[in-house]
């Protein structure tokens, strides 16, 4: 199913709240739901794309995951007609 709400989400706080929504599914999927609790943001750029923790430890724990984080952020875009461009996923 493809929605074209791109009009009514182009804001970036929508977005990233998006983003956030997908990454906090896939960590789930994983069983690393207790990960989603050190997440401070998700930014979306048009080149980026950052997760904020703080923790080092906690990057490097989601660096393992950033695979199917990007495949979830990717389809959740993807459903709510968000154009697909190549975005990094930077964790700090």
């Amino acid at each position: 199913m493809h929605l074209n709400l791109t009009p009514h989400i182009s804001s970036p706080t929508i977005i990233s709240s998006l983003a956030w929504n997908a990454v906090r599914d896939s960590l789930e999927k994983s069983g690393k739901k207790e990960l989603v609790n050190y997440i401070e943001s998700v930014k979306v750029t048009d080149t980026r794309i950052t997760i904020k923790t703080g923790k080092p430890i906690v990057n490097m724990e989601l660096s393992n995951y950033k695979e199917a984080i990007k495949g979830r952020i990717e389809e959740g875009f993807q459903m709510f007609g968000i154009v697909k461009t190549e975005r990094k996923i930077v964790f700090i």
